[in-house]
């Protein structure tokens, strides 16, 4: 005999999205899935921004074509280790729905090595991996040993040294120089609009302030000229489109970098 919570579970109900195998309604299960999917991609995005904006190797800063590499790779890895998650193979995996990503908690540590070098860096997150995943495998012998202050002292310690990452978010831009009225005016008008949805609305509305509060923000910045459309525009020019073929002909052509890592894909420079 089935129970009530199995076959609500199996039923398209709004009050299964806190349940593990519960089903959602498409209608509602879409703006759901969309509000996570752009809260938690800012924070995977951001910390490889920052990253690349103070990494070198071998005495040279990295080119946005890098950068735009290195988001890609962090993005694959990220969807790779959100599918152990869900599916553990072993002991590798929680089997719950956890979306794995860039962690703000050693944003200082990669600061201070990839300022220095990106292989001092990498060759950093190697060794650190390789212990965590020990510490992951034996934590029901030592998890008695950390007691709640400690923890919330590291939390608390984290959350001061990346207090600036949401600073200078809060009041930059690619229109206007850090700490510019107009920056902060939109980030004010956004956190205002989701705190106002938090409150008012009610039902399912009110659990998606986090949305519509992106959703004001971005038609707000579209006033200030914060949104750029002429990326998205030339693609469906013609002559833009022979342009870029023939731009990438002369890259693939063209002697490969002398400086290229085993992490970042080997980038092609055109010679002029």
């Amino acid at each position: 005999m089935k129970t009530p919570s199995k076959t609500s579970a199996k039923e398209a109900r709004i009050e299964n999205v806190y349940r593990l195998e519960g089903r959602v309604p498409i209608a509602k299960a879409i703006p759901f899935g969309l509000q996570h999917m752009l809260a938690m991609f800012v924070a995977n995005v951001a910390p490889l921004i920052i990253i690349s904006s103070v990494a070198v190797y071998q005495g040279e800063a990295f080119t946005a074509i890098e950068t735009a590499r290195l988001l890609q790779n962090c993005m694959l890895i990220a969807g790779i280790g959100t599918l152990l998650q869900l599916y553990p193979i072993w002991k590798i995996g929680s089997g719950l729905p956890v979306v794995m990503g860039i962690s703000f908690t050693f944003l200082a540590a990669c600061l201070a090595t990839a300022s220095q070098d990106y292989g001092i860096m990498v060759g950093a997150i190697i060794v650190g991996g390789c212990f965590e995943g020990v510490l992951g495998l034996t934590a029901k012998y030592w998890r008695k040993i950390i007691s709640p202050i400690v923890s919330a002292c590291v939390v608390v310690s984290i959350g001061l040294s990346i207090l600036n990452v949401g600073v200078s978010s809060f009041g930059s831009s690619s229109a206007y120089p850090l700490g510019s009225w107009q920056n902060l005016l939109v980030a004010t008008i956004t956190l205002a609009a989701a705190l106002i949805f938090h409150t008012t609305l009610k039902g399912v509305a009110k659990q998606l302030y986090v949305l519509l509060g992106m959703v004001v923000g971005y038609v707000v910045s579209i006033f200030f000229g914060m949104v750029d459309f002429a990326a998205m525009g030339g693609r469906h020019d013609p002559r833009t489109r022979r342009h870029r073929h023939a731009a990438a002909v002369r890259v693939q052509a063209a002697v490969p970098a002398r400086r290229h890592s085993f992490v970042l894909p080997r980038v092609h420079r055109l010679r002029r």
